[in-house]
């Protein structure tokens, strides 16, 4: 079955006054901004910028996958190879909070641009930081993000405005939306979010978010796990995909049809299960234990320096020694935790095979909809308003004895 880069190598040459914008381009300029890109770049098109890059040494280890073919393609696909750079701003710091932030600003036709979030690299410090979202409603790079677009919205006036971002940079670029003045909220089209982690209910429940929630949209594979965390109350819709359920989360490995992705039927047994041990595990765990613990484990890191995810994976024998050495230099309360943590998931996720949702005995479509995970599970697929309303049968559910509060400690 098809994917993006093929869609880029049969479709790339036709411009968007022949075929307009789609979910298929935002996700393959969700991918680009993962290029090795910084403020040279500005003024420069994507084709020109993938010549260097074929040129650099230091890039030659990429050019066997995903990212190669895109840079092989750029210059012979002028649909996005003629994307015009307007700006590309980098931020890698650990104070006052951690950060790791990429964002650029393409062209895409005369009146509308495009601002695309990179989400988290190898680098410690952006680990750090997706560690903090899962136990802070709001996160510094989001408003760092929230910035990024009232800068851009002000250098560019007159011209309206498409947010992308995959992984987190689909979370930076949907909480963007919600934090800024409503007059740059209207000049928004769509912000994207291609498999990016969802949100606390504080924030989703909050007038700004509320506003703009007709704007977002989220892409998920069948088989996510990082976009399976938190809540996603915007319309959110899933996706074939042939690879395996860890290689599912580069989008350009979800099936294209023509011009758009192909909806799968929901998520697999696998990303549900994985669904229902997160939520037990950010439930049942307090925040302010889950921010000490992680805290001690990204300063054992920094002590032992270890800056770069590479240092613990390129490795196998070498990154499990370094690996045993961050959590031997841990505190003994602390790496008990860590532990308990550890084994708490695993169980809730082998206990989890019995939830009715994984069963072909019952039919999960009659269980209630929610976008709060503390009120019910939640069917992603639910949110796309072409499927019809699903009527709920009481004595059906009163027969599975279903209670929401079931999968969820208090």
């Amino acid at each position: 079955m098809a994917n993006s880069l093929e869609y880029l190598r049969w479709r790339g040459d036709l411009s968007f006054s022949e075929k307009p914008f789609n979910s298929v381009d935002a996700a393959l300029l969700a991918s680009l901004i993962y290029l090795p890109g910084d403020e040279s770049a500005v003024g420069h098109t994507f084709a020109e910028v993938a010549e260097q890059l074929r040129k650099l040494p230091s890039f030659q280890h990429q050019m066997h996958d995903e990212t190669g073919t895109e840079v092989f393609l750029l210059p012979h696909s002028p649909r996005l190879g003629n994307l015009e750079i307007l700006d590309w701003t980098n931020r890698l710091e650990t104070a006052p909070h951690p950060l790791q932030f990429t964002a650029a600003t393409f062209r895409l036709t005369d009146k509308t641009i495009l601002i695309s979030y990179r989400g988290t690299d190898s680098t410690m410090i952006g680990w750090q930081e997706d560690m903090v979202m899962n136990y802070t409603p709001e996160v510094y790079g989001q408003n760092v993000a929230a910035s990024y677009l009232n800068r851009i919205a002000n250098d560019f006036p007159n011209d309206r405005i498409y947010l992308v971002g995959h992984s987190k940079g689909g979370n930076f670029a949907q909480y963007a939306l919600s934090a800024v003045r409503p007059e740059i909220q209207d000049r928004v089209i769509k912000a994207l979010n291609f498999d990016g982690p969802g949100f606390y209910h504080k924030v989703f429940t909050s007038p700004g978010f509320k506003l703009i929630l007709p704007k977002l949209k989220t892409y998920l594979p069948e088989g996510s796990i990082i976009g399976a965390m938190l809540d996603h109350p915007e319309r959110t819709l899933i996706i074939k995909c042939d690879a395996s359920m860890t290689d599912q989360h580069d989008p350009r490995r979800w099936r294209v049809g023509r011009d758009s992705f192909v909806l799968a039927d929901g998520l697999s047994t696998g990303a549900r299960i994985i669904r229902h041990s997160l939520i037990h595990f950010n439930h049942s765990i307090p925040d302010a234990k889950r921010g000490k613990m992680f805290s001690a484990l990204f300063n054992a890191f920094e002590n032992l320096d270890i800056s770069d995810v590479n240092q613990l994976t390129a490795h196998k024998l070498l990154g499990t020694y370094r690996l045993s050495k961050v959590l031997m230099s841990l505190d003994p309360e602390l790496r008990k935790i860590f532990n308990t943590m550890f084994t708490d998931i695993w169980e809730t996720y082998r206990k989890s095979n019995n939830v009715p949702f994984t069963s072909t005995e019952y039919q999960y479509q009659d269980y209630p909809k929610s976008s709060d995970s503390k009120k019910a599970p939640i069917f992603f697929e639910f949110y796309d308003p072409d499927l019809p309303d699903i009527k709920l049968d009481k004595k059906l559910l009163e027969k599975k004895k279903f209670n929401g509060h079931h999968f969820h400690k208090k």
